[in-house]
Order: C-alpha cells, then structure tokens, then sequence
C-alpha cells in the first residue's frame, strides 16, 4: 500500500523519515496545505491547536530549499521559547535524511552560540520574533535568501505584542517569497498583515480530524476560595493520574502550588516564564521521560506543547482568556487520545467559567467535591508507580525543596549550574543554616548599632570641651593591650605620643568676625573724594582762602 504522503508529492527521504516518526497517513489540515505550499502559493491558515500544522509548513519547507546553499532560506516565527525549540525538533526528525541544517533562537538562550550556528549555515531558522529582530538587526545573517515566511500561531504572537517587530521582519524580507501564516483566529490585525504582506494568498479554514473537545471529558468543581489546594490535592489522589499538568493565571500561584505538592511528597515541576530556558526544557525533559508526575505551568505553556499521552488537565485557575482554554484542555485527547480537564471554580469565577461554556458551545458537567471516603478508597487501590514512589519519598524524608527558579533534593545532591548563568545551588540544611547565620548577623549589627548610640549620648553630656578632648586623645593613639583604664590626674591629659602631660595644651578661641551695619554707599563717596583731582577753580578758592 502507497504512503498517502507520497500521493501529495512528498519525496521519499521525508516519508521514511515521517514513517519513523509514527505518521502513517497525513491529517487534515496537511493534505490541504502541503500541495499549495509545494506549489510556491500563499497560504493562510485558520486551524485550532492539535492539527498537525508542524508537518503542514515544514514538510514542504524541508523539500523546497536549497540544499546546496548554506544561507537562511526559511523563517518560521513563533510566539514562544517552547514552541520555537518544538518546532526546531520536529523538522529536525523530518529533515533527517535530507541534507538540511536547521536552528532555533530565542530568548534567554546563549547569542554567542546562536551566532556560531548561523556562521556554520542553517537553511531554516525557527525563533521568536525578539530574538529573531536582534539578529536581524544586527546583521548576524542576511534575510535577503530568504524565500520561505512561516507565522506559527499568528494571533497569539499579537496578543504577546509581538506585532510591531513582525512587521518589521517581514518589511526586511525580499518580497519574491512564499509566506504562510497559521493562526486559530483571524484579528484584525492579522487580517491587515495578510492583505499587504501576502499575494493572493489561499485561505483554509480547518479543524483537526477530530474536534479536541469531542475526544476530552470535560467537569467542573465548585469549591471554595480558601480550600482550593486542599481539594486539588483530593482530586488528584481520586483520579491517579500517570501524567498532569496544572495551569494557573500567575506565576506567583505556580510556585505556591509546586511548594504545596513538594511538601506533599510528590515529584512536581514548574513552568513559566520566570525559569530560565534550560530549566524549562529540563523540567519537560523529566516530565516526558516520566521522571516528574505534575508540571504546574502558566499560559505561557498552553500552546506548543507536544504530549502525546497526557491524560490529565486542571485549570487550577480558570483562564482570564477563553481561547486559553481550548488551548489548556488542547493538550490532552491529542492524536485521537481520549483525556479529561477538571476545572475548579469559586464564586468570584463562575461568570467567567459560563461564558467558556458559551465560546466552547458545551455544557460542561458540574460534579460533587470527593468524600474522603472516595478519596480514601481510590489510595487504597491505588497501584500506580508514582503514588509509590511518593510513599517511599515521605518515608525516606527525600522531599524536593522547590524555591522560585531552585529545585533541590532536600538530601543535598551535588551542587550544578548551567550555562545560562544559573547559579549554583544549596542543599536545604546549608540554606537554612545560612539563613540563621544572616539573622545572627543581623542582631549583632542592631546591638552594636545601638551600643555606638548610648555610647554617643554619654559622651555628648560631657560638653564639648571634654569631646575635644577625646577627639585629641584617640587621634593617632597605640592600641592598648590592657583594656583598663590608667589613673591618672584629673587635669593629666594624653599627648600625641602616648605620653602623659599635666599641661593642658593651650588653645586659642576662634574669634567669630563681628558683622557692621555699612553704608556702601558713602563708603563709595568717600572713596571718590579720595581719588578725585581738585580744578583750577578749587585750588584757587584754596589760595585765597588761605586754606
């Protein structure tokens, strides 16, 4: 039987490659896209997340650039760091038997290294647009070979703020080129880019093979504000999940919750833009390898995420966006999966979490909180390696110790760092002794602050002429090893030299100067009269006058 990949035109170096990837026959929106797109055609896409766009624009990107030429011929543009290394490694498997370079840039990630990349030729470059425009900017490859213009996730890349410096990117690319844009919907903005940056592009409106909310059971709980982490806690002891992923609005609530489950026993991580790019793929890492149980992860997530298996969602927080949660849900019920998203709701969200319902066209069910004889009964079934390897966690005392951006077990691993500048870490029984050690410090530094403060207020009752006297005293004096204090008479004084001297030395009062009422302006006059000459007339009148 003929690969369907190959009846769109796909060569066979990228359908091996595609076969052992797992990918047997092409997805919707790919058998649409991938002919236009092999046929140098403007393309706009209209598809929600889950529909295989990866393979739509970069199975024909793969087959079409020159393999001869060393230069940037393809631009994919992404919203995120995640989604532009997803996208890197997907093309990267599809490339593999094509003599194709390719790389990714963005934030947070070494420019020196992504510089090196670029000089050593890469024909197709992913990256978000910040980091793309420095580039760019800086002149660090030339867009002028660039024939092919791919937008990932358009709309969201306005939403981020992207917009101005994607306008600036593509006003820098020769207008000879193909340009895709994919996006789940259609502003008016993004409209604006398509009708005068593209040339009679084709407009697909399509959704995945099967619609994401048809393969998700989707519910609901109604739970109080202050018992938000304890019911989460019973809902995922009721329902055992392999694999979870808990989405929260901040990433504040993030880490509040990884610490929660940290304490807990078990093996969490998080996800948001305040880790750095390596720990973010390290967490994924553990998490796809099955080394971590529970991400916990902000928006910044939602979209680009690739996980096949995932069966479990919970919007811990109900998302401020109502697209953001077709993108939350969207990661589990993947590639014809089934999967399930718990929502919990308070009171202050319930408004909101109707009008989901409203754009998701579903009525979502509303379930009773567990009792904890459910939750109990579920434990005592339970046969899950990772509830097991919780309970030895707990036993053992080898809790991770989760601070902001730090994970650390608490059994004081060997200390790291990355490349990225991260710094290296302590275990918890160094933290904590540190911690006492700066609040030592702290205290002696307020006593001693307010021994010179007591201090001070005794020796200003003596008056001045005794502070002079100890002013002088002090000034160039040999410590002493004897801290007492020498008798001496009352009217002694130290010299300079250490010594004792019974003669005070003489010192003259400074004589303030005595401020006159003057009148400068018979000050003046008299000082004319005295430079002024006499006339004839005057020296004459003298003469006479006998003057």
């Amino acid at each position: 039987m003929e690969n369907k990949f190959k009846e769109l035109g796909v060569v066979d170096n990228i359908v091996k490659s595609i076969e052992e990837m797992g990918f047997e026959e092409p997805t919707k929106v790919q058998q649409e896209s991938i002919p236009y797109v092999l046929d140098n055609k403007d393309l706009i896409v209209m598809s929600k997340t889950g529909s295989g766009k990866t393979g739509a624009f970069g199975i024909p990107l793969i087959q079409n650039v020159d393999m001869e030429s060393s230069k940037v011929q393809g631009l994919i543009l992404t919203p995120t760091r995640e989604l532009a290394v997803q996208v890197d490694k997907e093309i990267s498997k599809m490339s593999r038997y094509m003599d194709v370079k390719t790389l990714a840039v963005y934030g947070q990630h070494n420019i020196n290294t992504e510089i090196k990349g670029l000089k050593q030729g890469a024909q197709i470059v992913t990256g978000t647009p910040g980091r793309v425009f420095d580039h760019v900017s800086s002149k660090n490859f030339s867009t002028k070979n660039i024939k092919y213009l791919v937008l990932d996730e358009a709309d969201r890349m306005l939403d981020m703020g992207f917009f101005d410096q994607v306008v600036k990117i593509i006003k820098s690319i020769p207008r000879d080129r193909v340009t895709m844009l994919f996006s789940a919907t259609m502003p008016t903005e993004i409209q604006r880019i398509c009708q005068s940056y593209m040339k009679d592009p084709i407009t697909l409106e399509l959704g995945s093979d099967i619609k994401t909310v048809d393969t998700i059971k989707q519910v609901y709980y109604r739970v109080e504000k202050n018992e938000k982490r304890t019911q989460l806690e019973r809902l995922i002891k009721l329902e055992e999940p392999e694999s979870c992923i808990i989405f929260c609005n901040t990433r504040t609530e993030v880490d509040r919750i990884v610490k929660f489950f940290a304490r807990k026993g078990y093996d969490v991580g998080a996800l948001h833009g305040g880790n750095t790019q390596n720990r973010r793929m390290r967490t994924m890492d553990k998490f796809k390898t099955g080394k971590h149980q529970i991400i916990v992860a902000t928006d910044v997530a939602a979209r680009g995420l690739h996980i096949d298996e995932l069966e479990l969602v919970i919007n811990y927080d109900v998302p401020m966006d109502k697209d953001s949660y077709i993108h939350r849900i969207g990661r589990t019920g993947r590639v014809g999966n089934s999967g399930k998203a718990i929502t919990i709701v308070t009171v202050d969200d319930i408004w909101d979490f109707y009008a989901i319902e409203e754009h998701v066209g579903v009525l979502i069910e509303q379930l009773e909180l567990p009792t904890d004889e459910m939750v109990q009964a579920a434990q005592e079934s339970a046969d899950s390696e990772w509830i097991e390897k919780r309970k030895k966690r707990i036993e053992t005392g080898n809790l991770i110790d989760y601070h902001g951006d730090m994970e650390k077990q608490s059994s004081g691993r060997s200390k790291h760092s990355d490349r990225s500048g991260d710094r290296k870490r302590s275990s918890g029984s160094n933290r904590n002794s540190s911690n006492q050690t700066r609040n030592d410090q702290k205290h002696d530094y307020k006593r001693n602050n307010q021994k010179h403060s007591d201090a001070n207020k005794d020796r200003n009752k003596q008056g001045n002429k005794d502070v002079n006297k100890h002013k002088h005293t002090v000034k160039n004096q040999v410590p002493q090893h004897d801290h007492k204090k020498p008798k001496h008479k009352s009217g002694d004084v130290h010299t300079t030299s250490g010594q004792i001297s019974s003669k005070p030395p003489v010192s003259k009062p400074m004589k303030k100067p005595v401020k006159k009422d003057i009148d400068y302006r018979q000050e003046a006059k008299k000082l004319m009269a005295k430079q002024k000459k006499p006339t004839m007339m005057e020296k004459l009148g003298k003469f006479f006058s006998g003057k």
